[in-house]
């Protein structure tokens, strides 16, 4: 059909204004309508309700759209029958992505588009029906398939091939073509010309448009601009050539379909670098340029009859859709494969490694005399590696002991903190780290070490704890015998110290207060000679100042406040004259300490308290210094803090100094530890604590 008269065009004009009133219409009531009930008693949520309309819109408006431009070629269309319908791919699609639920936007959509055309109203409403039924079937047979709409394999692409394009065209071409002549509307040159353009039309609208739509995001994530700039050229490029070839540009004088063919390099191009995206873009420009220029009289495809051009245009269009489509999906399939064959690689490798790890540490298990567990909170099962029949002594049978029957083995009296372990741990702490000693059954005591670590689950309730343990028998020998010798020399050196003291004391003390006697005596029986009196003066007062300093190192060597009047008589007294000595303010306070210490507990705290008020005297810089002794039920704690300049405790510990040290190993002697808190300009905090014996709370009580 050569065009289409003003008659009609009018009539065309006056359907289409009274359908925009009927839609509208339609539309306002329906919604005025499901707004006045209650969703709720509909069971439809109002979101639910607003996403599916708003798909439905979208399917509606981009099928009209796709319809009125399929039917914008009169010059090789034939009573509403054309060489290309893209509505129909984009039908296709939507029910692919959009589910089938969005078929009365189609059927909308489909039904206006050829209401609007040339044809009775009832060709129109069965053009609609066959177009709907036709893209249900299609979008159910590919599904059926096991279609993936990313078109990454071969199968995916033949599948679209036979059952999205050629399978469901037929039904939506029998169908038309039997209401067109139902209703006396003659196409082409016949019924079997008007079926084959009605079929080839349709299935070349999902080759060209449906590829299109399911895969076209994968464009908008390309981010390299070398790729884009790729994809523009061949773009525009693809443009230029192709109105060379379908518009008369060409200087060539040639009449051969041919030429046509001179762009399917550019669909090559487009399947290697840019997929199958790439690929029906470029195809869809091919088509739509070639289309145009052959309803207006130019190109290969212009030559004949309008049956035979668009018979011809559906065939060009096909071999290139077709061509191109499953070359883009063999390439991603082979991609794909490379992908997973490198993974699979990968993972072989892991596996290896993994296998070779797991031998490894068996190995490091067994040499270091380790083995693993994991405790079951709901069935209270504990699972251990075999490795604990090496190191605990069990037999086969006893790998497999419940937690109970576990600490029956663990030594009386660890077994509270054993127990008391498993308590702590929360999902803020989840992890525990305790020493314990085991009983074997041969009846040596075993020392062991447990990592884990707790995991819960959302209501913070304990699922399971899995960890190692470790016998360190070794090491806590070797840690007895350094502290049995860090004893002995603790203890020959504050016997040297006495010793030294007393010295002091004794004899160079008493000796400068002989001399200090005689210097005195000699200035008073010199009254005639004032220059010498005043000489034997300054001899006088530097005699005493030395035995003063003399007494005050004795004093720091071995207190003897300390051995007859107690620790808190001893400190108080050292923090007065060392306060005098340095011109600082010492600030002494004592509360809840038993009646009466151990020596050696009283002799570490007096030498740490030494250490620390030294240390701040001579680094922080802080004219003011608290110290605090006190007991808790557990321990004695003495804390020394000041506001001075602090110190980085990292680069303090590398240093050369031994002060920390010192106090580190009379503490642990005594089972107590040192705790520090210093920053840069923060001031210092010393914290010793020593574990009350229990004698000594006792006597804490009785007092």
């Amino acid at each position: 059909m050569a065009g289409i008269s003003k008659i009609e065009l009018s009539a065309s004009a006056e359907r289409w204004e009274k359908s925009k009133s009927l839609y509208r219409r339609i539309a306002k009531s329906a919604w005025t309508g499901v707004a006045g009930e209650s969703l709720e008693r509909l069971g439809v949520a109002p979101r639910a309700l607003r996403n599916y309309l708003s798909y439905v819109a979208i399917v509606f408006l981009a099928y009209f759209v796709a319809g009125k431009l399929g039917q914008a070629t009169t010059n090789i269309r034939s009573s509403n029958l054309g060489p290309v319908w893209p509505a129909y791919g984009v039908a296709v699609a939507a029910l692919l992505l959009c589910g089938y639920r969005v078929w009365i936007g189609i059927a909308g959509a489909a039904f206006l588009v050829a209401f609007l055309s040339p044809v009775p109203h009832a060709a129109a409403a069965g053009q609609a029906a066959g177009a709907t039924l036709a893209a249900l079937t299609g979008a159910h047979l590919l599904r059926r398939f096991r279609f993936d709409p990313s078109l990454s394999r071969l199968r995916d692409a033949l599948a679209l091939l036979v059952f999205g394009a050629m399978g469901s065209a037929i039904v939506s071409a029998s169908i038309g073509i039997a209401v067109l002549y139902a209703t006396h509307v003659q196409a082409y040159s016949g019924l079997r010309s008007a079926w084959l353009i009605y079929w080839f039309g349709d299935s070349t609208g999902v080759l060209l448009v449906t590829p299109l739509l399911l895969t076209s995001p994968r464009l908008l994530q390309i981010r390299s601009w070398v790729r884009i700039s790729e994809f523009a050229v061949l773009l525009v490029t693809l443009t230029v050539v192709c109105f060379i070839i379908f518009g008369n540009h060409s200087p060539i004088e040639r009449d051969l379909e041919v030429f046509a063919f001179v762009v399917f390099p550019f669909v090559v191009w487009s399947a290697i670098r840019f997929g199958v995206s790439g690929t029906a873009l470029a195809t869809l420009v091919i088509a739509t340029i070639a289309t145009l220029e052959t309803a207006f009289g130019s190109g290969p495809f212009a030559q004949s009859s309008p049956f035979v051009n668009a018979l011809l245009l559906d065939v060009y269009f096909a071999v290139f859709s077709v061509s191109g489509l499953t070359l883009a999906a063999v390439i991603a399939e082979r991609e794909q494969l490379v992908r997973e064959q490198a993974a699979m690689e990968t993972q072989l490798q892991l596996s290896a490694a993994v296998q070779s790890s797991d031998e490894r540490f068996h190995l490091a298990a067994q040499a270091g005399r380790m083995y693993t567990f994991e405790w079951d909170a709901s069935t209270h099962r504990v699972t251990r590696s075999e490795e604990c029949l090496n190191v605990l002594g069990l037999s086969s049978s006893e790998t497999q002991l419940s937690r109970e029957q576990f600490s029956a083995k663990v030594h009386p009296d660890d077994r509270a903190l054993f127990v008391s372990a498993d308590r702590a741990v929360s999902p803020e702490n989840p992890g525990s780290k305790i020493s314990y000693r085991v009983m074997r059954s041969d009846g040596s005591v075993l020392w062991v070490e447990r990592n884990a670590r707790a995991f819960f689950d959302e209501q913070g309730r304990l699922l399971r704890m899995v960890g190692m343990v470790a016998d360190i028998t070794e090491r806590k020998r070797a840690e007895e015998a350094l502290a049995g010798v860090s004893g002995r020399l603790i203890t020959a050196q504050e016997q040297e110290r006495t010793r030294i003291a007393r010295e002091l004391h004794d004899d160079i003390g008493q000796r400068l207060a002989l001399l200090a006697n005689e210097l005195q005596q000699f200035r008073e029986d010199s009254p005639n000679l004032p220059e010498v009196r005043k000489r034997v003066g300054e001899l006088e007062k530097q005699t005493y100042e030395i035995a003063s300093d003399i007494q005050s190192l004795s004093h720091e060597l071995h207190s003897s406040k300390l051995e007859y009047l107690g620790m808190v008589p001893a400190m108080r007294s050292f923090c007065n004259e060392f306060s005098k000595q340095q011109k600082l303010e010492i600030n002494f306070s004592n509360h809840d300490l038993p009646s009466t210490l151990p020596p050696d507990v009283s002799l570490c705290f007096f030498r740490v308290l030494q250490e620390a008020l030294n240390n701040s005297a001579k680094y922080s810089g802080a004219k003011h210094i608290d110290v605090e002794v006190w007991a808790t039920a557990k321990e004695i704690c003495l804390t020394v803090s000041d506001s001075g300049e602090g110190f980085d405790l990292k680069a303090v510990r590398e240093g050369p100094g031994l002060g920390l040290i010192s106090m580190e190993e009379r503490l642990k002697i005594m089972g107590g530890d040192l705790l520090i808190e210093s920053q840069p300009k923060r001031g210092t905090t010393i914290q010793a604590r020593v574990p009350l014996r229990q004698e000594n709370n006792a006597m804490r009580a009785a007092g």
